[in-house]
């Protein structure tokens, strides 16, 4: 298997699945490898957006399947040029690095070809959506990348002797060391900052937020299900939605991230974390001091742009799971279970106090 975007979240799940199971080995690709301590498992770099580099570095190497998580270069969800007012990273070159490594690895044993895509295709960025999002709903008024490389995926595969799949997670969550930073870990930076200042912990979202039914995808529920995806039959030419199988509220959910970190719950308080966090990096150097944290910094842990999208859905986000079911993947995971354990690994990584 050659995974493209290897050291990812939840690409770094699948790398360990793969990597262990008997008969499989695994290339990961990315600009700055890893060392890899597993027998299985081997990294090479690429430019993705460069297709000599993308055949130079798979040159020798035959697959079976490629998994493809990469993203291009952007500002997290500020500045996505040249659709940054409907929240669209640019479509072309992340058509280009799919059609590039696709190209430049396919041989003869190819059998299946995965991308990652996300809930973005039913338009959860524009506004309101029709819920539960079904696979078969038509998404919304384009520009949209995913729609343009899942078409690549269609035509090149019928051209060729393989099969292709999509998954559709939403808010992607997991603690791995080289992962950077997600929504998780940033709302554990959020309220270390707030307790650090003698603060209650407010609900940063929006009022609608806080009350509406939510989603999130555990990156080892979603690497356990691309994996699956590459296997199945009744995967083959298929997307599926991938979440951990529950909707909740963060009314319900955010007492309990309070009493975690030994905090009072404060009131919905909407405000840009981008604008009130942004002088707050000397605040963090000191909670890591005093909490002997490893020295990374706040940009590293906490990435603002990001929580302040998600938290801007004042309207229910509910993905359907129930194609995958009846296609014969059953994990599941309880969603506020899944947020106290990975505030507490972040703990035990000592990337959070």
């Amino acid at each position: 298997m050659l995974i493209a975007g290897a050291t990812g979240v939840a690409t770094q799940f699948l790398i360990d699945i793969v990597g262990a199971t008997p008969g499989w080995k695994v290339t990961g690709l990315c600009r700055r490898p890893p060392e890899s301590s597993q027998p299985n498992v081997s990294y090479v770099s690429a430019d993705l957006l460069d297709f000599e580099s993308c055949r130079e570095a798979v040159a020798g190497r035959d697959f079976t399947h490629i998994v493809y998580a990469a993203r291009a270069p952007h500002s997290l969800y500020t500045a996505m040029k040249p659709y940054e007012r409907v929240g669209i990273e640019d479509v072309q070159p992340n058509l280009a690095m799919l059609e590039n490594i696709v190209n430049a690895a396919r041989g003869p044993d190819l059998r299946h070809v995965h991308a990652v895509m996300g809930s973005k295709w039913y338009g959860i960025h524009i506004g309101p959506v029709r819920t539960p999002m079904v696979e078969a709903d038509a998404g919304h008024m384009p520009p949209n990348y995913y729609f343009s490389q899942q078409k690549f995926l269609e035509e090149a595969s019928a051209k060729g002797d393989w099969s292709w799949s999509t998954s559709r997670p939403n808010v992607i969550t997991g603690t791995r060391d080289r992962a950077g930073p997600n929504f998780i870990s940033t709302i554990g930076a959020y309220a270390a900052i707030c307790r650090h200042l003698g603060l209650p912990l407010d609900f940063p979202g929006k009022p609608g937020h806080y009350t509406s039914l939510q989603e999130l995808s555990d990156a080892e529920v979603l690497a356990k299900s691309i994996f699956w995806m590459c296997q199945s039959k009744q995967a083959e030419n298929q997307a599926f939605n991938v979440t951990n199988g529950d909707v909740f509220r963060w009314e319900d959910i955010w007492p309990n991230v309070a009493r975690h970190f030994g905090m009072e719950v404060g009131r919905v308080r909407h405000m840009s974390l981008i604008q009130w966090m942004a002088d707050k990096g000397e605040v963090w150097n000191d909670i890591v001091r005093e909490n002997e944290l490893r020295p990374l910094p706040l940009n590293q842990v906490a990435s603002w742009a990001f929580a302040d999208f998600v938290f801007s859905w004042d309207y229910d986000v509910i993905s359907s799971t129930t194609k995958i079911r009846k296609a014969g993947f059953h994990e599941i995971l309880d969603t506020g279970d899944m947020i106290l354990a990975q505030l507490e690994d972040f703990r035990r990584r000592r990337i959070l106090p």
